[in-house]
């Protein structure tokens, strides 16, 4: 994030719209970032969604994700709207029947935020996700 302060001192990242960014879908900033790690752990999810369609399903297998209020609007407003349209549709379905199941939760519990926890610009940030 340092390095994108240097590199573009008069951009405020955090009030102008992903798609205005300089470099596109490419941006380095922390939100851009962010969009793009969203994007893999869907990627991640849809295959193994695919895996568990090949197998006899005995049980409904569901994900939760827990989100602090912050990171739970900018997830519906501009992560899920900036996907390639494939992982859009595939995620919004699995909203729908319920495999993803998202929560918002308080900033008083944010330690168990998803990517407060694990994503760009989160306190504690790790280097890998949890499992799934």
């Amino acid at each position: 994030m340092d390095d994108f302060e240097k590199d573009f001192p008069e951009f405020d990242w955090k009030n102008v719209p992903a798609y205005k960014h300089p470099g596109g879908k490419d941006c380095p900033c922390p939100k851009h970032e962010y969009i793009r790690e969203q994007i893999n752990v869907t990627k991640t999810l849809s295959i193994e969604s695919k895996d568990n369609r090949r197998q006899e399903l005995k049980h409904k297998a569901q994900i939760t994700l827990k989100f602090c209020p912050d990171h739970y609007t900018v997830y519906f407003d501009e992560v899920i709207p900036s996907m390639p349209f494939k992982y859009r549709l595939m995620t919004r379905i699995a909203l729908k029947i319920g495999a993803v199941i998202i929560q918002r939760i308080p900033y008083m519990q944010s330690d168990q935020c998803f990517y407060c926890k694990f994503g760009s610009g989160g306190f504690g940030k790790k280097t890998e996700l949890p499992p799934i």
